[in-house]
């Protein structure tokens, strides 16, 4: 069955987020965290950069997130940060709700980068904890405090220490009003989905990663979305639509094929995402800018070569 024969069988489904009205924004959906395209002398591509960030507003993404940890932030510097996230920014053009990441090392850094985010016109901040990987709850109460002082726009925070837990989470939600989206991605996610939708009555939106594996679970449990790579963006927004539209049989399909490239992830790595990328015409490298190994072997390929046979006729652009 061709992606047209699939859609009509699936019926009507609901708008790509580029198909929205103008000015409307959602936090709840499909939002892709961004590679971060290198030239072989491992300066960022930025007509890659553009390219891809023009490619998931056609996907439909509801958002994009740039630069985050499967971005290889720990490698960008400073200036590199604030010039291509505005490169981002302004490639959207509105087509997608865009969130620049703002973590930093220390809450001073982190600070800056969250007041140019809201200069150049981000939609919304995306953050991890300090860069030393702090777990003390009142560095960490501190430091997003801190965050949310200098910026309006609505926030997303990542798990990426052990003393983000669930409690300290819907704690720092009553002190932070505009902490709009948790992105939970550990041993315990889709249990963490239910207890941020039961016990914490929404106040959060409950979003995850782990490569979307576990995604057809945590939308049953009422999954705010989830934040996977952009390679098969399309596929995932596909994914999204029909199972909101109530075609849940028809998104199940979907996944199963979508789920052999998240499976081969956990093997290969991020710079899958960069290899289908480049397959797609979006980057035209898969350098990463903190090793020369690529770590996809002949059987590995060969691999993607039958997943993107079996998505191709489901592709969005």
């Amino acid at each position: 069955m061709n992606r047209r024969d699939f859609l009509s069988a699936a019926g009507a489904l609901a708008l790509p987020s580029a198909a929205r009205p103008s000015g409307e924004k959602k936090w709840e959906g499909i939002f892709v965290i961004m590679q971060t395209p290198f030239h072989e002398n491992l300066e960022i591509d930025e007509e890659s950069l553009r390219r891809e960030t023009d490619f998931l507003a056609r996907c439909g993404a509801h958002g994009m997130v740039w630069p985050a940890g499967a971005g290889e932030t720990a490698s960008l510097w400073y200036r590199e940060r604030l010039k291509y996230s505005e490169a981002v920014v302004r490639e959207a053009k509105g087509r997608s709700t865009v969130l620049i990441g703002v973590h930093g090392a220390n809450k001073f850094e982190a600070m800056e980068y969250a007041r140019y985010a809201e200069k150049i016109g981000a939609d919304g901040l995306h953050a991890l904890g300090p860069g030393d990987g702090a777990a003390d709850p009142e560095i960490l109460t501190d430091y997003f405090t801190a965050i949310a002082s200098v910026s309006k726009l609505p926030l997303s925070i990542q798990v990426s220490t052990p003393g983000m837990t669930p409690e300290f989470l819907m704690r720092l939600a009553d002190k932070v009003p505009t902490f709009r989206i948790a992105k939970d991605e550990g041993p315990n996610v889709t249990h963490n989905v239910t207890r941020f939708v039961k016990e914490g009555k929404r106040r959060l939106i409950p979003s995850t990663g782990g490569g979307a594996m576990n995604l057809l679970n945590e939308m049953a449990r009422d999954s705010g979305g989830t934040m996977a790579g952009a390679g098969f963006a399309d596929i995932q927004v596909e994914i999204w639509d029909l199972y909101h539209a109530g075609k849940k049989k028809e998104a199940r399909d979907l996944f199963a094929k979508f789920l052999m490239m998240a499976v081969l992830e956990r093997q290969t790595g991020y710079v899958l995402q960069k290899e289908i990328l480049r397959r797609r015409g979006i980057f035209k490298t898969v350098v990463m800018r903190r090793t020369r190994k690529f770590s996809m072997d002949e059987g590995d390929l060969r691999e993607l070569d039958d997943i993107m046979e079996a998505a191709r006729p489901f592709f969005r652009v």
